[in-house]
């Protein structure tokens, strides 16, 4: 890993000049990633672990999510995220995706933190199949692990690039983009708590 971070400071060095995306990376920039990971996860656990079943499974409308539901989709994105973090650090860093990476990390928070209804992919609908206390442990699981990653990796997160057909976004991005997800979720965990019919 020391090897890597070498040749990351090498290559940060250069884009310093030559690109106009920030690619600085410090421990403090890493230790933000950790804490938020570690606030989201908090608040996810203050606001599920005593719920009963019938809370766990209530649902606003017939077509709604219940709490386990948006819990079993939070599971699903931790993977999801894990694959794309892999997959950047598998691709290794590309100059040229560097430098023409157009969004800076202030769209991507924009964007999962807006007000704005997003639609989740078909591969991240929840099947309800999972009891609550059991999605609950999953994604604390998951969750554990990410900050892991996070705390012991010796990579320059801004110089990994994860391309997919819908965006570009480094590592940082990334991170970022999933905890304003688990954030968005909160939100909603809460709406649902707070509706008249909910089980007491």
């Amino acid at each position: 890993m020391k090897n890597w971070y070498l040749v990351s400071l090498i290559v940060l060095g250069f884009y310093h000049l030559t690109s106009a995306q920030d690619t600085s990376w410090t421990i403090h920039d890493r230790t933000n990633l950790v804490k938020e990971y570690v606030r989201t996860k908090a608040e996810i656990n203050a606001a599920t672990q005593y719920l009963t079943p019938s809370q766990w499974s209530f649902k606003e409308t017939p077509k709604s999510w219940s709490i386990g539901q948006v819990m079993e989709h939070l599971y699903m994105w931790e993977l999801i995220t894990q694959r794309d973090t892999r997959g950047a650090i598998w691709n290794g860093i590309i100059m040229d995706d560097v430098k023409n990476l157009l969004e800076d990390d202030s769209t991507a928070t924009h964007w999962i933190y807006e007000d704005k209804p997003h639609t989740s992919p078909d591969y991240t609908i929840p099947t309800g199949f999972i009891p609550g206390d059991a999605v609950l442990k999953l994604f604390n699981s998951k969750c554990d692990e990410l900050i892991k990653e996070i705390e012991t990796s010796d990579l320059n997160f801004r110089l990994y690039i994860r391309k997919i057909p819908t965006y570009n976004k480094n590592l940082v991005q990334i991170y970022m983009i999933h905890y304003g997800h688990v954030d968005r979720h909160l939100r909603q965990i809460r709406r649902i708590k707070s509706h008249p019919l909910f089980p007491q």
